[in-house]
Parts: C-alpha cells; sequence; structure tokens
C-alpha cells in the first residue's frame, strides 16, 4: 500500500499545477570563486530569460553547505530540515538539478543533488546556492523557458513557501510544462494523468522533490518518510507496450542514507513537494 502522510493544511483538490511553455535548450559558464547563486542568477538574467532548468555535473568547489530532511520540531509542518551541513575542505559536486525562478521578488534556486568531499565521503541533499563557491570554472547546461516560470508562494496544504509553475503568455506550440506535484499524489501516475490531458503521448523528465521513502523496482526500499531527491533520468510514455512512468532517482532520508535507482510504479507518493520538467517528446 502506497503511504501517506497527513500534512497541517487542507488538502487542494488540484493536485497538481501544469503552465505550458516553450523549452530552449542552453549551456551556461561560470566563473571560479562565483557563489553558484550569483553565477547562474549573471548567465540567465542577461539573457532576459523567465526561469531554468539546470544540471551540475563533476564541478570543484571551495566551499558547500547544505541540510538534508529532518522531523518537525512543531506540528505547523510535517517535516523539517537538519542543522546546516559544511562540505569538509574542497569537494566536488558529483551531479545537482537546479530549479531557477523568483522569490520574494528576487531570482531563486531549489537544488538537490549529491557531492563528496577530499577525502572521497560521499553526500546528498538540499544544496545552499548561495553558500556554494565554485573552485574552478563550471559549466552547466539545460533549458530556459520562455513562456513560464517557477514562482515562490505560500501553500497552505504544506505551511511551506514553495514553488508553482505560472505562466507568463500564452504558449499554443508548447512542447514543455512545468509542473508542481502536491502531497501525497503517485508521482508516475500523476504525471501520465498530465502528459493525457495535454493530449501528449510522450516526454522527457527532469526535476527534483520529496517523496514519503522509496520504493525501487528491484525489491529496495528506502523507509525514511522525509526524503529529498533528484531526477537522474525519465521518461513518461502512453499508448505503447512500455505505457506509464519510468523515473530513476538519486535520492537521501533522514539518516543521510544515499540510494538511487529506478522507482516501483504506481508505488511511491509525494511528500510535499515536486518541482518538474515534461520536454514534449511524442
Amino acid at each position: 500500500m502506497m503511504r501517506f502522510v497527513q500534512q497541517p493544511g487542507l488538502a487542494d483538490q488540484q493536485r497538481h499545477l501544469v503552465s505550458t511553455t516553450r523549452a530552449e535548450e542552453i549551456s551556461i559558464a561560470l566563473n571560479a570563486g562565483e557563489t553558484l547563486l550569483a553565477g547562474v542568477t549573471a548567465a540567465l538574467e542577461a539573457r532576459g530569460n523567465n526561469s531554468a532548468y539546470l544540471t551540475m555535473h563533476n564541478s570543484a568547489v571551495s566551499q558547500l553547505d547544505f541540510v538534508i530532511p529532518a522531523p518537525s520540531p512543531d506540528a505547523d509542518h510535517a517535516a523539517w530540515w537538519s542543522d546546516t551541513r559544511t562540505l569538509a575542505g574542497p569537494g566536488e559536486v558529483s551531479e545537482a538539478g537546479l530549479v531557477f525562478g523568483w522569490r520574494d521578488g528576487g531570482a531563486f534556486i531549489h537544488c538537490h543533488g549529491a557531492w563528496r568531499d577530499k577525502a572521497g565521503h560521499h553526500f546528498a541533499g538540499h544544496m545552499l546556492p548561495d553558500r556554494c563557491i565554485l573552485q574552478e570554472p563550471a559549466t552547466l547546461q539545460g533549458w530556459v523557458f520562455a513562456d513560464a516560470r517557477f514562482e515562490g508562494g505560500f501553500d497552505p496544504e504544506t505551511n511551506f513557501t514553495l514553488f508553482q509553475p505560472t505562466g507568463t503568455e500564452p504558449a499554443p506550440r508548447h512542447d514543455a510544462a512545468l509542473v508542481r506535484l502536491r502531497p501525497n499524489v503517485e508521482i508516475g501516475q500523476e504525471l501520465a494523468n498530465i502528459c493525457r490531458t495535454l493530449g501528449w503521448s510522450g516526454a522527457q523528465l527532469h526535476g527534483i522533490g520529496s517523496l514519503i521513502g522509496a520504493r525501487f523496482d528491484d525489491g529496495r526500499t528506502l523507509q525514511s518518510y522525509a526524503t529529498e531527491f533528484l531526477i537522474r533520468g525519465g521518461r513518461i510514455a502512453l499508448n505503447d507496450k512500455d505505457s506509464g512512468a519510468q523515473i530513476d532517482i538519486l535520492i537521501v532520508g533522514l539518516d543521510g542514507e544515499i540510494e538511487q535507482g529506478l522507482l516501483q510504479a504506481d508505488e511511491n507518493a509525494v511528500l510535499m513537494t515536486c518541482e518538474l520538467v515534461l520536454l514534449r517528446r511524442d
């Protein structure tokens, strides 16, 4: 049976938010000594773009602060974050996904990923991009969106300020969609429903979020009820022999345990939110 976590606020009847858009593939170069937030913001604002999803691989950092999931200290939230953790000495971001948008009137990045310190110890979690300093130049790749953006807004169900997709103008020729999934929906089922509603027969999937533990297709489970994850690869397919969702994730739980692999179909519920990008692949 799929797991469920009660949130502090009332559940909205609509269990996802979607804004269609056009996607442009990009590559941006960042300088050594920059914080990740400042470098990405400058590169994207110079292009005049609204929002982006970027990936980061094998990038050297001189400083990196992060948090992992933690139990909530009160009844106002279903989960919380750990104290801030700092990577020991110079390290490397192995892989990360960055949702770039806007919050409280300024640029904001929500980032999940995995990293290692100079001794080779591996960690994963929620990076603090304003406290991640590049040791060497880095190149990030991803997509920018012409007609939609992720924008921070208060979510009464979870009692958090979360990214929500919003449209900036009509996108009649859309080839992408920005998506937010709400708590306690099955991630793959909800994404298949979204593609079906959009009239798409398939999509490539990118993004980050949180699940209530994780069940993998090889029988492994992550029992931690609060997690944060990065999608390493994903696709949604309808109307063919492989119909459904295939989602490969890297995920971290309450004790810092890290797992990765292909999710079991129909068995993985969203904890707080998923901020996702669907690229149409009919």
